[in-house]
């Protein structure tokens, strides 16, 4: 059985995957999620079952989580970022660097 959903982390793989899915996904993942529309709220707009929102949305969730484990783009992001943090307070200690400068290379790195 699969773990319930984490909205937080349903939130970020929506925001890395979401143009992937069809255009009913994103309708219902955005009700859930950003409108924060229950089942049956969300089976009304759309006017299925609330069963059918349920299976459509916790399928999707596995389909986004399905996504990153096979592309891996949010892991990618977390291990840049850890480098990133890691360069920045070396930077920081070793050379003292200024704050100013800190900020201009994250935000190169962060494009």
């Amino acid at each position: 059985m699969n773990a319930p959903w984490n909205t937080l982390e349903t939130h970020l793989l929506f925001d890395y995957y979401g143009a992937l899915l069809t255009e009913r996904q994103q309708k219902v993942l955005a009700m859930r999620l950003f409108d924060d529309l229950s089942l049956t709220e969300v089976a009304q707009e759309l006017e299925i079952t609330r069963q059918a929102v349920h299976d459509l949305f916790h399928r999707t969730v596995e389909q986004l989580k399905d996504y990153e484990q096979k592309l891996g783009l949010i892991a990618a992001d977390r291990r840049r970022k850890k480098i990133l943090d890691e360069l920045i307070e070396r930077l920081r200690k070793e050379f003292s660097v200024t704050e100013e400068i800190l900020e201009a290379l994250r935000d190169v790195m962060q494009g």
